[in-house]
């Protein structure tokens, strides 16, 4: 089977900020130390930190569309220029039959026209759906008014008509027209592409939504634990949350309930909830973003770790990272990892639809240091059923990108 000559890492961003970010880092980093010559291809401008590993970067200079005047993040949101332009060139100047490329998040910079720079190479190009985005003009099948999944089909007529977006109806028009651009430069279902999800229940999600890609399949994201041996968590207080503080992750609802079971609760991350809970009493402690050192001493004095997502979020990280370390998770029906996280033991589930189940879940886990031992126990054991080794992890990528390869030498 031929081997990539190069790889070439296409993404939003090169700043960790998020899941996402760090994962096409990661996937970078790997690849070159696995031996391969590799480019990274991104919007924004070069940090010049993945130089210093020896890989290529080429920043596109765009921003976020979150930067700058709304009306610029409007347009180049829907396709933008710059993006093909820099992206095309590249190819033009350095493509080989050899090439691969993993593409990475296109939503927050690069924008639909990614697809079609890509075009030219889609036949030995692999992309990680880290998010609901290919399938959902709001990337989560979430109402985020409502605060409740959304069960109805994208590009719907009912889906036109639903006010889903968290911040208007013209934001939420704009979303559905991005979409049909979307549709119409990735072609996806003709795209020669190969679309991976990060479990098999998330890509039955996204068929079930409409995506229909010929070539999909699955590959659980790579983790590591926060510590090398298990916590003893039954022998631990503190819960912990570790993502994005916002309504969609359920922050409000983890620090509701705290306060409601009177047990501690410590918040790591950032987001527009934070200045809420500025005021809350003393066993909610708002920690802030915290690096990966940081946030293992916190998981040192975890008894277990609470995701509270009202959203069927696609995979969850650190829920993998938890369990690892030997920490329980007690997960929310709507995460897509819930099923396994039940089937497996190493948590439980709580049902968002009472105000109080969470807060009760809460005491119970609180009380219960036999409960806790065993799921502490089994998810030291187990919790690799859910995840990847880094390694693992990218020779899978590598294997689908040399079949790519070869399969393109025969035609």
């Amino acid at each position: 089977m031929s081997k990539p000559s190069r790889i070439v890492i296409v993404h939003d961003s090169i700043e960790v900020r998020g899941g996402a970010t760090a994962l096409a880092r990661l996937s970078a980093q790997l690849y070159k130390q696995l031996g391969f010559d590799v480019t990274y291809i991104a919007g924004g401008e070069d940090t010049g930190d993945l130089r210093k590993e020896g890989i290529d970067v080429v920043g596109i200079g765009t921003d976020k569309l979150s930067t700058g005047s709304r009306a610029k993040g409007m347009l180049d949101g829907l396709y933008n220029d710059k993006t093909v332009s820099v992206i095309s060139d590249w190819i033009a100047k350095n493509d080989t039959p050899e090439t691969a490329y993993h593409l990475h998040n296109w939503a927050q910079t690069l924008s639909p026209s990614v697809f079609k720079a890509l075009r030219p190479v889609e036949h030995r190009t692999v992309m990680s759906c880290h998010d609901l985005f290919n399938v959902c003009p709001n990337g989560g099948l979430i109402h985020f008014g409502k605060g409740t999944p959304c069960q109805l089909k994208p590009m719907s007529a009912a889906c036109w008509a639903s006010q889903c977006d968290r911040r208007s109806s013209v934001h939420k028009y704009w979303r559905m027209l991005r979409q049909v651009r979307l549709n119409t430069l990735a072609n996806f279902d003709e795209s020669e592409m190969t679309f991976v999800c990060l479990h098999k229940g998330m890509e039955k999600l996204m068929v079930r939504a409409g995506f229909s890609p010929p070539n999909l399949t699955s590959i659980t994201n790579p983790a590591t634990g926060y510590v090398e041996t298990r916590v003893p968590a039954e022998t631990n207080q503190k819960f912990l949350f570790v993502g994005r503080l916002n309504k969609e992750k359920g922050a409000d609802l983890a620090v509701e309930a705290a306060i409601a079971a009177g047990v501690e609760l410590v918040l790591i991350g950032e987001g527009e909830l934070a200045a809420s809970f500025a005021d809350a009493p003393d066993n909610i402690k708002l920690a802030g973003f915290c690096s990966k050192a940081e946030i293992s001493e916190y998981a040192r004095q975890a008894r277990a770790l609470v995701v509270p997502g009202r959203w069927p979020e696609p995979y969850g990280l650190v829920i993998a990272e938890a369990a690892l370390s030997g920490i329980p998770v007690l997960i929310s029906e709507p995460t897509l990892l819930s099923d396994l996280v039940l089937e497996i033991g190493i948590g439980e589930v709580f049902n968002m639809s009472g105000d109080n189940n969470l807060a009760a879940a809460f005491k119970t886990w609180a009380q219960d240091d036999d409960r806790i031992a065993r799921l502490s126990h089994t998810a030291f054991d187990r919790a690799r059923e859910i995840c990847s080794t880094p390694e693992g992890w990218a020779q899978q990528f590598i294997d689908i990108m040399s079949s790519k390869i070869a399969r393109a030498a025969q035609t």
